[in-house]
């Protein structure tokens, strides 16, 4: 179960990095009007969704786990839309809580 916690959490996070990788959605002008942060943000989302997926995927195995990490991919998107669209405001915060739990989930799913 913490593995499927921390993947969301995760998953989460990559989203939210994506949404603000966007030059025109960046809550930060630092982010706006550097290229290359834009393009760090990317390179951490996409690692953070590798490494979603090669946790949550071998416990299922292949076959059920790659839908179900899709799934969980889209639940993270809409719940990520849905807070910058109701609270833009509270979505890089949340993005920061979702990143503490993920990552403790993980670490207490390795132990």
């Amino acid at each position: 179960m913490l593995v499927v916690i921390s993947s969301l959490c995760l998953l989460y996070v990559a989203c939210a990095l994506l949404y603000q990788a966007d030059e025109r959605r960046a809550a930060f002008a630092q982010i706006k009007e550097s290229k290359s942060m834009r393009y760090g943000l990317r390179s951490v989302a996409a690692i953070l969704f590798l490494v979603s997926l090669m946790s949550m995927a071998p416990l299922q195995g292949w076959l059920r786990g790659v839908p179900i990490w899709l799934g969980m991919l889209s639940l993270a998107f809409v719940l990520g839309l849905f807070i910058a669209a109701q609270r833009p405001g509270w979505h890089a915060p949340s993005a920061m809580l979702a990143a503490g739990l993920g990552f403790v989930a993980f670490g207490g799913a390795m132990l």
